[in-house]
This record gives structure tokens, C-alpha cells and sequence, in this order.
């Protein structure tokens, strides 16, 4: 049984309306039909799926991500010791920006 026969075998039981085997297949066929002329005028088969493109940019991140380094500066602490001839202190790394990774 394919999904539309099984649909409108349940749609003609729940209206009480007896039909048979051929009637049910002709109907099928119909609404088969209608069902695919309703998609393509209404373009759902050029539609993109937005998951798709949502999990393509982030299979991109994902490898954008994985070919990182260490950073060679902070040594992936994502800080560096700044010193100057008054003070000194801490600050985000420069070549990383504090994140401690950098791409290679």
C-alpha cells in the first residue's frame, strides 16, 4: 500500500463513502497527480531547504575551526604580558585576539 491509497481509504471510511478497489485507485491517482502539479507551480521544488543551508555554514565553521593552531604568541592563553617603561600588565593576546587559537 503506497501513503496516498492508505489516506484516502482512511478519508472515505471516516465520510462513510464505500468505493471500490478501481474507484480508490482512480481517486489515488488524482490527488497523486494534483499533489506534484500543486508543488511545482508553487516552485516547492526550487524552494532551498534553509536547514541545508544552515548546516552547510556551520559544516564550514566546523572546519574552519579544526584547522586552528595554537597560538604561537600566548601559547594559547589568549593573554600576553604587556611591558612598558612605566607600567606593565596583561592584555588579549594581538595575534589571536584572547582566543588562543589562530588559523595555520
Amino acid at each position: 500500500m503506497n501513503y496516498w491509497e492508505t489516506c484516502i481509504q482512511e478519508a472515505f471510511e471516516d465520510a462513510g463513502i464505500e468505493a471500490t478497489k478501481e474507484q480508490i485507485d482512480t481517486v489515488v491517482c488524482w490527488v497523486e497527480g494534483a499533489h506534484e502539479n500543486y508543488g511545482m507551480a508553487h516552485g516547492h521544488d526550487a524552494i532551498p531547504n534553509p536547514l541545508q543551508a544552515e548546516n552547510e555554514q556551520l559544516k564550514r565553521e566546523l572546519k574552519r575551526q579544526m584547522s586552528k593552531i595554537i597560538c604561537p604568541e600566548c601559547k594559547g592563553s589568549g593573554w600576553e604580558f604587556v611591558a612598558g617603561p612605566v607600567h606593565s600588565g596583561m592584555s588579549s593576546c594581538h595575534k589571536c585576539r584572547g582566543e588562543g587559537l589562530v588559523t595555520a
